[in-house]
């Protein structure tokens, strides 16, 4: 038996009353070619019955005996996983029906690309605009520094540059650990992209992770390990003090521009071996920070 050329990961725990809407959307998608592992993560609600009574051969369901956490869900799906590229779907967002096919297409002409979103639509309650807005490797690689520039559920990336460099999801990491995961891409050589194209329609309700007052800070304290670790890169660790302090939480707002140019003025100056970031990079960012495109 051939193996699937994809393999779609989802977690999912007490979802029953929203995750089909996301499993329909998957199920239904223009490229057939893949197993979709699903892992419950322990629920009390009818979540399991409503997996079992699923008839699609490409759906692998497994069940934890105990609950763990999102980290530990998507570290054991890509583990299980068998398909030369892997896609990861939260259990309450859709994707289109092309998407799949289209972020293959891309990949397998583009085999730099390591790790590939799309661009996003918001719905649900409390609607703010979309974060994903770059597209190329080199600026992706450089706000990555800041801030989270991609959406989870659009992501797909290469299962065997993965496995090659010991890259997956830290399970230590209870709420930025997609976040977390891109960086290691970075950091190993893997070059990130996102296609130009609204492919995924993101769902925003007062239970995600982002919007939970108790796991708020959790996610602001892991987030600021990524960006440290991505700093180390060109900074030492004086300057990444600096860049920090002037750079707290989502650091492009309308109000800290002049702290955001002391910051890039320090990066631009680092004491690094090699320029990996050329000024108009930077001057570009700068640029549609000034503009507003950040209000979101």
């Amino acid at each position: 038996m051939s193996k699937p050329y994809l393999s779609i990961v989802m977690p999912t725990r007490n979802r029953a009353h929203i995750f089909m809407e996301t499993i329909e959307s998957v199920l239904n998608s223009s490229f057939t070619d893949f197993e979709y592992i699903i892992i419950d993560d322990f629920s009390d609600d009818d979540t399991y019955n409503i997996l079992k009574d699923i008839n699609d051969k490409r759906l692998k369901v497994y069940r934890n005996n105990k609950n763990g956490n999102c980290s530990y869900c998507n570290h054991l799906g890509q583990n299980l996983a068998v398909g030369k590229y892997i896609a990861h779907v939260d259990d309450d967002d859709i994707i289109f029906k092309d998407k799949f096919e289209k972020q293959i297409q891309f990949l397998d002409k583009n085999p730099d690309i390591k790790l590939l979103g799309t661009h996003i639509e918001t719905f649900g309650e409390n609607v703010r605009p979309a974060w994903v807005f770059y597209n190329e490797p080199e600026i992706l690689d450089f706000v990555m520094t800041f801030y989270n520039p991609l959406c989870h559920s659009s992501i797909m990336y290469d299962r065997l540059f993965a496995e090659k460099n010991n890259i997956n999801y830290n399970i230590n990491y209870r709420c930025s650990q997609d976040y977390e995961l891109y960086k290691q891409f970075i950091l190993k050589g893997g070059l990130i992209a996102n296609l130009d194209e609204i492919l995924c329609k993101y769902r925003m309700h007062n239970i995600r992770l982002t919007d939970v007052k108790e796991t708020q800070q959790i996610m602001t304290d892991e987030a600021e390990y990524v960006k440290v670790d991505l700093l180390k890169r060109f900074l030492n660790e004086e300057e990444i003090k600096q860049v920090r302090t002037l750079l707290k939480d989502f650091p492009f707002n309308d109000y800290n521009t002049d702290d955001v140019e002391k910051a890039f003025e320090i990066i631009t100056n680092g004491n690094n071996q090699v320029k990996l970031y050329k000024q108009q990079i930077i001057e570009f960012v700068l640029n549609d920070i000034k503009n507003g495109r950040y209000k979101f």
